[in-house]
Formats: C-alpha cells, sequence, structure tokens
C-alpha cells in the first residue's frame, strides 16, 4: 500500500511540469474510476466490494475538480498545483486503485506516469552509470521542450497518451469482467 501511494503520489509530481499536463490526464484517469467505481456498484455479486457507490462519486469530484482546474492551469497558468496538488491526485489515484482493488490495472490507467518516471529513471541509472545522458532532460516532457516543440503541442500529445493509456485500461477492466463470467 505504501508502495502504491508513494510511487503514484511522485509519478504524478514528475509529470506536473507543464501548464495543463497533470490536471489533465489526472481528470481522464479519475474518469476511469468514475466508470470502475460505477460498474463495481451495478454489479456487486461479482466484485463483493462496498461502498463503490460513494468511490464513484469521490472520483467524480475529483475528475470535475482537476477539469475545473485547468481553466487557470492551461498555458500560461494563472494558477500552479505544485508538488502539493500533484502529490495529492497520486495519492487519491492509488488509494481508488486500492479500493477498488485494480492496484495492478493503476499501471496501465496511469500510463502516462509511468512513462514519466521509467524516463527519470533511466536518466538517472544512465548518468550515474555511464556519465551519458539518454534526454536532454528528464522527465521526458522537458526533453521534448527542449528540442523546440511548443509547450501547448506536448500537454495535447501527452494527453492522448494519457487517454490512451485509459481506454486500454478500461478495455482490460471490461474484458475481464466478460472472461472471468460477469456476464449471465
Amino acid at each position: 500500500v505504501l508502495l502504491m501511494l508513494v510511487g503514484a503520489a511522485n509519478a504524478v509530481n514528475f509529470t506536473d511540469g507543464l501548464d495543463g499536463l497533470a490536471a489533465g490526464s489526472g481528470s481522464l484517469v479519475f474518469g476511469a474510476f468514475v466508470v470502475i467505481a460505477f460498474w463495481q456498484y451495478r454489479h456487486p455479486e461479482f466484485y463483493g466490494i462496498i461502498g463503490t457507490l460513494e468511490l464513484a462519486i469521490l472520483a467524480a469530484a475529483l475528475m470535475a475538480a482537476a477539469a475545473g482546474f485547468l481553466w487557470w492551469n492551461t498555458a500560461p497558468a494563472k494558477v500552479i498545483m505544485g508538488d502539493t496538488g500533484s502529490q495529492a491526485l497520486g495519492g487519491a489515484m492509488a488509494a481508488l486503485a486500492l479500493l477498488t482493488n485494480t492496484h495492478l490495472l493503476l499501471v496501465i490507467l496511469g500510463g502516462l506516469y509511468v512513462i514519466e518516471t521509467v524516463s527519470v529513471i533511466l536518466q538517472i541509472i544512465s548518468f550515474r552509470g555511464w556519465g551519458k545522458r539518454i534526454f536532454r532532460m528528464a522527465p521526458i516532457h522537458h526533453h521534448f521542450e527542449l528540442k523546440g516543440w511548443p509547450e501547448g503541442t506536448i500537454v495535447v500529445r501527452f494527453w492522448i497518451i494519457a487517454a490512451l493509456s485509459v481506454a486500454l485500461g478500461l478495455g482490460l477492466f471490461y474484458g475481464d469482467f466478460i472472461t472471468s463470467g460477469g456476464v449471465g
């Protein structure tokens, strides 16, 4: 549990480097948890988890809060999230994954955060081990920034990666339901 909370909190914190990136991608992941928790609420005999309607409501509130925050956080940001906000989003994602019993699915739903974290880990290993940098700067969104990509382009493309990760995660969640005999 501690590993998930710390890992997710730091992964979202790594992602919070460009205006709107963490809030937009976080809104997508929380949207997935709305679907997951509500699906579990509608199929209690299959999942056996109590309180999933409340978790769906919490996820919906977090999704709306992150999406609403984008009004002030898109480039040029008038309000920034900072470490406290990004770590809270990551911690909430981990908590929702734990409470909905979708711990492993969080790695897929938060695929963008995994990519960002792996880019930091690879950069550290490469620089400390061989004295060479893989990326111009880590996390990887800053690498693209230094290559001359406009900030808006990076953010939107990373939102697309986040959306594809969420779609894949929801597909796996539903596929597991179908293959495990959920439809009867």
